[in-house]
């Protein structure tokens, strides 16, 4: 029992060099999409009013100048450009990671403290994977170590996205949702229509259910759903399904409350079963990587590295985010079109990669 433990980390996931590396591309290209924040506002807060949580900053009480956020804001995209073309993805993911903490660490020091750190993890830890194999302009050679390498960081992810679950739904017991006597969820739902004034999409709807048995039903479904990832982690296939009943509970979340999860599909995009898609599907997708990431067209891909960060520097424009986010402008239907976008289309690709799976499970079970 104890050598599976062991072993656990290093055998769970058997991604393909190709998946990794098309993750390294999508993943660079969702954060330069989600943008980097402009910290440059922190120049102005009075050293006095500077009181970190517990953290990197925690011995000093000194703010920096305008200058130096915004060169953090600069190395910060160009660290994700340069992961995007391969080149020494592991050491820019790094840097990436060192600047992002930093920075934010300033921000939270004189407000709250947001948890979109989990959203980013992926390409701190993904660093350490062999991820820069091909679909690269700067590809690097093939180790022995790297067929370990594959599996463990795609573990290490799921324990502490799971331990983070988890521990979400802890404090919530701790907290009483599972008493009879007050309906939490209906609290929440109340607190962010009234108050905050966020009544889009489907709060009317919610709004007319008065059923105490239907919002106590939320608030146990809402525990044991968070509860039951301390074991999530231990099972590659009962993680995915997990990760299929939290992008549906996320969907219903912004349906509902009008909270947006939207940043956390470049987590859970690392778990896609991409072996369930069609054989001719993945045979397109990887051709046409070869030939746009091709090491012949190197210097090309530094050149736009350059433009890119020149238009962000004159223009102040982050063109992967004006790109994508000007085409969602152009099927908006609503405030909250594109997060309703991207985690509805999401959810629908789980349901189909898990009707996939079930097809094909039929399928070995009539040859068998």
């Amino acid at each position: 029992m104890m050598n599976k433990l062991k072993e656990l980390p290093f055998v769970s996931y058997r991604p393909s060099y190709e998946f990794l590396a098309f993750y390294r591309i999508f993943f660079s290209m969702f954060l330069l999409w989600s943008g980097v924040a402009d910290n440059s506002w922190i120049h102005s807060i009075p050293n006095s009013a500077m009181h970190p949580p517990i953290s990197i900053l925690s011995f000093t009480d000194i703010v920096p100048s305008e200058a130096f956020f915004v060169l953090c804001r600069y190395m910060i995209y160009a660290c994700l450009l340069l992961i995007l073309i391969g080149y020494k993805p592991r050491i820019f993911a790094i840097l990436y990671m060192i600047l992002y903490v930093l920075t934010n660490n300033y921000a939270y020091s004189f407000g709250k403290v947001n948890h979109d750190f989990i959203y980013t993890l992926p390409i701190m830890i993904m660093a350490f994977s062999p991820w820069n194999k091909t679909f690269s302009f700067f590809p690097e050679p093939v180790k022995e170590t790297d067929e370990l390498a594959k599996s463990w960081p795609l573990f290490m992810i799921s324990l502490i996205f799971s331990f983070g679950m988890f521990t979400a739904g802890f404090s919530k017991i701790l907290g009483g949702w599972q008493s009879t006597e007050t309906q939490y969820t209906q609290i929440f739902f109340t607190q962010y229509r009234f108050i905050i004034g966020w009544n889009d999409l489907l709060s009317d709807f919610y709004e007319g259910i008065n059923s105490k048995i239907f919002w106590e039903a939320l608030d146990y479904f809402t525990v044991i759903f968070e509860m039951v990832f301390i074991v999530a982690f231990m099972s590659p296939k009962f993680f995915r399904y997990m990760l299929l009943v939290t992008i549906f509970f996320h969907l219903n979340v912004l349906l509902m409350l009008n909270i947006s999860f939207m940043n956390s599909i470049g987590l859970y995009s690392l778990f896609i079963p991409a072996w369930l898609l069609p054989s001719g599907f993945r045979n397109r997708i990887k051709n046409g990587m070869l030939r746009i990431f091709n090491p012949e067209y190197r210097k090309a891909a530094i050149a736009v590295v350059i433009l890119y960060l020149l238009v962000l520097k004159i223009f102040n424009i982050n063109t992967m985010g004006s790109v994508i986010n000007g085409f969602f402008s152009l099927i908006a239907f609503c405030k909250l079109s594109t997060p309703l976008i991207v985690l509805g289309s999401a959810f629908l690709f789980s349901l189909y990669l898990l009707i996939r799976s079930l097809r094909k499970t039929d399928r070995n079970n009539i040859l068998k």
